[in-house]
């Protein structure tokens, strides 16, 4: 009966406890980048390639192929924002980008992601160097992008055009917030200008 009695009281003091644990985590907030793309303006656009694309996903350090928001102070350290993260990895929303921005600027016949079963003429393969909110000396901060593509010939394997793309974006505020809508400016800049420059590769294929 002693014995029933304790359990009992441990049992009650663990759920008290157990749920003021509950009660004090944050909630987590979670941000995503916009997968809408802006649609080149009649001059910008080159003629239709009619060509099939597949797009893979990128690839990157683990640290990047995470939900984790990451800012970094100095050259060679980066941290993860708390009780904030990506609603999925960069990698996976970044290709969701650039796929809606080359189909809705119309440079290929049709784009496909790496998992669909349809053939495809070329692959766009990538390499996400740099995803991050920069935090600066003087105080100012920037989202920063940088990424490798290569666009390969699916039949031969090989490489058609590589391109290196860099952006920053300026961030209005000081935190999450400001990082995250400053990373959406510079995955829009460099889904645009992916688009263009696959346009411009119509006379190789």
């Amino acid at each position: 009966m002693k014995s029933r009695r304790v359990f009992l009281i441990i049992f009650i003091l663990s759920t008290i406890v157990a749920g003021c644990v509950t009660n004090s985590v944050p909630a987590i907030n979670l941000y995503t980048i916009d997968v809408s793309c802006e649609v080149a303006t009649p001059s910008e656009k080159n003629t239709k390639i009619s060509k099939v694309l597949k797009v893979s996903k990128p690839k990157s350090t683990a640290a990047i192929m995470s939900r984790h928001i990451l800012y970094q102070e100095n050259e060679f350290e980066q941290y993860p924002y708390a009780h904030s993260k990506w609603s999925d990895t960069p990698n996976k929303m970044l290709t969701n980008l650039f796929i809606s921005c080359i189909s809705k600027n119309s440079v290929f016949k049709s784009v496909l992601p790496s998992h669909s079963k349809g053939r495809a003429d070329l692959l766009l393969e990538s390499t996400l160097l740099a995803f991050h909110h920069h935090i600066n000396p003087d105080g100012s901060s920037d989202g920063r992008v940088r990424i490798e593509f290569y666009l390969i010939d699916s039949v031969s394997g090989e490489v058609v055009a590589a391109k290196e793309f860099v952006y920053k974006a300026s961030a209005k505020t000081f935190d999450v917030n400001g990082g995250v809508s400053a990373l959406n400016d510079a995955s829009i800049s460099v889904a645009l200008s992916l688009s263009q420059w696959l346009s411009s590769l119509g006379h190789l294929y």
